[in-house]
């Protein structure tokens, strides 16, 4: 894809862009900003104008994504995988209590089974007598 055109897409889907930065934790937008920077200073070294273009254009909406956030208190978009570990904690504790209670279910059930085994052996002893 040529730069123009990638150019092109980031100011055309500005606003989406900088909806989606704004979601990120700060910490994650400081590190963007950092490596826009680095990239630009090799882009100047190197004479790459339209690079630089872009650069520029990534920076600032990262930039303006930062004071959206700040200014709206955006809370950060939860993590994918902090999400799919909350849902497995979860199912794991649901598992674990369903385990308790087939336990004491199983435990209530065997007590029951002894009570009336002793039952009948006394019952049959009346026979026996």
């Amino acid at each position: 894809m040529s730069k123009d055109v990638r150019i092109q897409i980031a100011l055309d889907n500005w606003d989406d862009y900088v909806a989606t930065l704004a979601a990120m934790p700060d910490k994650r937008l400081a590190d963007k900003l950092e490596t826009i920077y680095l990239q630009s200073e090799i882009a100047v070294k190197k004479g790459m104008t339209e690079s630089i273009e872009l650069l520029e254009i990534w920076c600032a909406q990262v930039i303006e994504a930062r004071i959206l956030k700040a200014e709206n208190n955006i809370p950060d978009a939860p993590n994918e995988i902090e999400e799919a570990i909350a849902d497995v904690e979860t199912m794991v504790i649901k598992a674990e209590e369903r385990k308790e209670i087939l336990e004491e279910a199983f435990l209530h059930q065997n007590t029951r089974k002894i009570k009336i085994q002793e039952d009948n052996s006394s019952q049959m002893n009346l026979f026996n007598e």
